[in-house]
């Protein structure tokens, strides 16, 4: 990543069942950068508010999931992994794929983009060869080095790419204004997508405003709600990110993909690195973009050691991927995989 090194990532997994049998997963993400304290807080608070819910009606975890959306945004992987719980509880209520409850799905699989971090140009192209030509979308990290080093780094990949390939260039904020301009300036490829070239959104926008590039938002707009709705209102962006764990949960995340919809703008749908049961509902929303305006997601297990393996996504293609379980994972089954509860309330 552009610039830090994450060695560990934290979740949990969340069954909610009901009187009559149905039983509802999901996975709490916290933010990589929630400090341990912080996010061990978080969790200790939330086990009273579950205690809380045995014997209302399933809405109340509606009810409950609003109020904590209210709260800081350390709550928002909580929140995420709750109303990914709720929505499952309700496909399987109402007999609908997950998909369904999030507006329906427009396509089957979605493009799945490739990273790249290095700052050798020769292991830059040994990654390129590990993309290949088939892949549609390929990341490379920059912001950290100097620009002149970096501009050869995007030359060395856009050197390896067919015409039909997109290359996101993702400062992660890692840019000056000034530095932004010139890197714009200096490459005038199609290709080339400037993904979170500065830091604050003003920035962004004004680069939006003064140059004709194509610039992807993520930043303040994929953590803060509102953030994402004034860039849409705005309408200067050619693309954003879309994270649900990041910004508070999938129906705060649909509401941003469905006015990306509306305004014509660009999406890329992913979010940190998770496992199973949070990427394929975050696939899930993915697939009810319009093709046409989403750019790609993520398999956002793809660098993670993971034992076991609940299969939550597979590969249609090559750079292509799907939910491996349209109608939910098997609760039982991932039960038997991950063995004991944590915490059991009943």
């Amino acid at each position: 990543m552009s610039h830090v090194v994450q060695e560990t990532t934290f979740g949990k997994v969340l069954c909610l069942h009901t009187d009559d049998g149905l039983c509802g997963l999901g996975e709490i993400v916290p933010a990589p950068p929630l400090e341990p304290q912080e996010r061990l807080a978080r969790y200790s608070e939330t086990l009273p508010l579950l205690s809380d819910l045995i014997g209302e009606p399933h809405t109340s975890i509606k009810e409950l999931i609003n109020a904590l959306q209210e709260r800081d945004a350390s709550w928002n992987g909580i929140t995420f992994g709750m109303e990914t719980a709720y929505y499952d509880l309700l496909a399987r209520k109402s007999e609908a794929t997950f998909a369904d409850v999030l507006g329906g799905a427009r396509d089957t699989s979605i493009e799945d983009y490739f990273s790249i971090s290095e700052e050798d140009p020769a292991r830059v192209r040994a990654r390129m060869a590990m993309a290949g030509s088939q892949r549609k979308v390929i990341q490379i990290k920059v912001g950290v080095y100097s620009l002149a080093h970096e501009l050869g780094l995007i030359r060395t990949a856009l050197d390896l790419m067919t015409e039909s390939q997109i290359l996101l260039v993702d400062a992660n904020g890692g840019w000056s204004p000034e530095q932004a301009e010139e890197a714009i300036n200096a490459i005038q490829d199609t290709r080339l997508i400037w993904e979170e070239p500065c830091a604050f959104y003003e920035e962004n926008r004004d680069l939006c405003r003064s140059l004709d590039a194509q610039i992807l938002l993520d930043g303040e707009t994929s953590r803060d709600a509102e953030a994402a709705k004034r860039a849409i209102h705005d309408g200067t962006a050619y693309g954003m990110c879309i994270k649900p764990a990041l910004v508070g949960g999938l129906g705060i995340a649909r509401q941003i993909r469905d006015l990306c919809t509306e305004a014509g703008i660009k999406m890329r749908i992913d979010g940190p690195w998770c496992g199973d049961i949070a990427s394929a509902a975050i696939v899930n929303l993915a697939l009810g973009a319009p093709p046409d305006l989403l750019i790609a997601g993520c398999d956002l297990r793809e660098p993670l050691s993971r034992d076991p393996d609940l299969d939550g996504l597979f590969h249609a293609a090559e750079n292509r991927i799907s939910p491996s379980h349209p109608y939910g994972f098997d609760a039982a089954e991932v039960r038997r995989l991950l063995g004991p509860a944590e915490q059991v309330w009943n």
